[in-house]
């Protein structure tokens, strides 16, 4: 007999799959990030995350909304033979024809818009090599979501894994003993972005056949028509996200640039690590929910689950604000000690975005994607309009000030307006218990002081930890006690 597995425990599930992943991703991300900072001028380290800005600009257009498409209809398409060759067909011939039109337009705009952001010209070359990174990457993200619609998060992990691996090792090995040059960096990701093409496609071709002939026009354009608004959506966070970067390398240049994308980069390989995880998990499992038990049950579910983010993400903000002056002496130098002063100002804005992700699942369950655009639309102007006039007058700080404020602007929207479908609660108790916990932990944690940066950050740490545990354990202990129960009749 088939046992049922209810809706929140397949999200904890899959969101520990996703979690544990991204913890270790961002572990060899993290590997990277204290080499660069060292090996890498700060204007080296700025003209790297203009490039991987580019980069995300890029997947985003040849994308076009299509891997979301691969969630929304996949499970339609899937319940016949010859509807998914249809579906799978038709989704990576179009996924090829986008991946060829971006990177060609990619390099014809970028001759021209190089001389616009008056960078040094010896720079071309590892925007030149990254061309072939942009034509692999939106295909291979089209089989992970092929992946995920089939609940192989474990393999997705492995993967995603060992390309992490790859990417972190020979970008290091060129950068610092291959080719010993600024560009060997750009060489490695390219490489391994081509192994993981190789495993991945490996697979999708095993268990999907593909016939360029049975492309579906009918299907493309509703794909088209379901994925441009998403386009639209994902472009406005983009810009939101990194319209800062460009607008700070005009008025302060490339060496304030790297400043702030280190503050940047760090909070992000933290934020990531619940955004990614929560949307890849949550999603594909409200839109069950939606369309088998109706909104009752998603409300439930959402509002469940939004009040254990909250239960990680608070406790993970207040220490990060504890601990980053350490971190970042630590991982990236004593040159980068001033970015702790905004750092945390851009884990807040990624939190805020996280908590989107439950906020918006009203918008996205009856298809008002369109609403989601207006929404960012409306963050991007705020965000591009303050940058313009605090940047020049109060540095890189005033652009995680505006990121976050940007952000939290977007919640309220998304709140307000997605509510008339979907209303999601927070338990306010719950919420305020936990903002006390994390502030004790603060104030416990802010007395370790040694002589050593990397001596505080481990104490603070392990204090940290131990201090939310505690508080986690006394506010949850019967719940933990009926998971203890369960699994020990599960093991009987």
């Amino acid at each position: 007999m088939e046992v049922q597995v209810s809706p929140f425990r397949k999200f904890i599930k899959q969101f520990s799959h996703f979690f544990g992943g991204n913890i270790l991703g961002q572990a060899f991300a993290l590997i990277t990030f204290p080499v660069l900072t060292r090996v890498l001028t700060k204007e080296q380290y700025g003209i790297a995350g203009i490039i991987a800005t580019t980069m995300a600009f890029g997947i985003a257009i040849s994308k076009s909304g299509l891997s979301d498409g691969v969630v929304r209809f996949y499970k339609e398409y899937s319940v016949a033979r010859e509807k998914l060759e249809t579906f799978s067909s038709t989704v990576l011939m179009r996924g090829l024809v986008f991946s060829i039109v971006t990177s060609f337009l990619y390099v014809i705009l970028l001759l021209i818009a190089f001389k616009y952001l008056k960078l040094n010209s010896g720079y071309s070359i590892c925007f030149l090599i990254m061309t072939l990174y942009l034509f692999l990457r939106p295909l291979n993200i089209l089989v992970n979501y092929f992946l995920r619609v089939n609940d192989k998060t474990v393999f997705m992990n492995v993967i995603g894994l060992v390309e992490r691996i790859s990417s972190v090792g020979l970008s290091l090995f060129l950068l610092v003993y291959g080719l010993r040059a600024f560009y060997g960096y750009f060489v490695g990701l390219v490489i391994a972005e081509i192994i993981l093409s190789a495993v991945l496609f490996s697979w999708f071709f095993k268990h999907f056949k593909i016939h360029p002939g049975e492309a579906s026009r009918e299907l493309n354009l509703k794909l088209i028509k379901f994925g441009s608004p998403l386009l639209l959506s994902e472009l406005s966070f983009l810009l939101m996200s990194y319209a800062d970067r460009y607008i700070m390398v005009g008025y302060l240049g490339e060496q304030a640039l790297g400043l702030y994308s280190v503050g940047s980069n760090l909070a992000m390989y933290i934020g990531n690590i619940i955004t990614f995880s929560l949307s890849y998990a949550i999603v594909p499992i409200y839109v069950e929910i939606y369309g088998g038990e109706g909104r009752e049950k998603t409300e439930a579910f959402l509002s469940k689950s939004l009040q254990y983010l909250l239960m990680v993400m608070v406790p993970m903000w207040v220490g990060y604000v504890a601990l980053s002056k350490d971190l970042f002496i630590t991982l990236a130098s004593e040159k980068y000690a001033m970015a702790a002063s905004f750092s945390p100002l851009i884990l807040l804005a990624y939190f805020f975005l996280a908590v989107n992700t439950i906020f918006n699942a009203g918008l996205y369950l009856q298809k008002k994607t369109f609403l989601l655009f207006i929404i960012n639309l409306s963050s991007i102007l705020l965000n591009v309009g303050m940058n313009m006039i605090l940047l020049p007058r109060y540095g890189v700080v005033s652009a995680a000030v505006t990121a976050a404020i940007s952000y939290m602007v977007s919640t309220i929207l998304t709140v307000w307006i997605s509510k008339r479908f979907i209303t999601i609660r927070i338990e306010l108790r719950t919420f305020f218990y936990y903002v006390g916990v994390s502030v004790v932990m603060y104030f416990v944690v802010r007395e370790i002081q040694t002589s050593w940066a990397w001596m505080n950050l481990v104490l603070k740490l392990i204090v940290g930890t131990f201090i939310v545990m505690v508080g986690v354990a006394y506010k949850e202990y019967e719940n933990l006690k009926d998971l203890l129960k369960k699994y020990k009749l599960n093991m009987a």
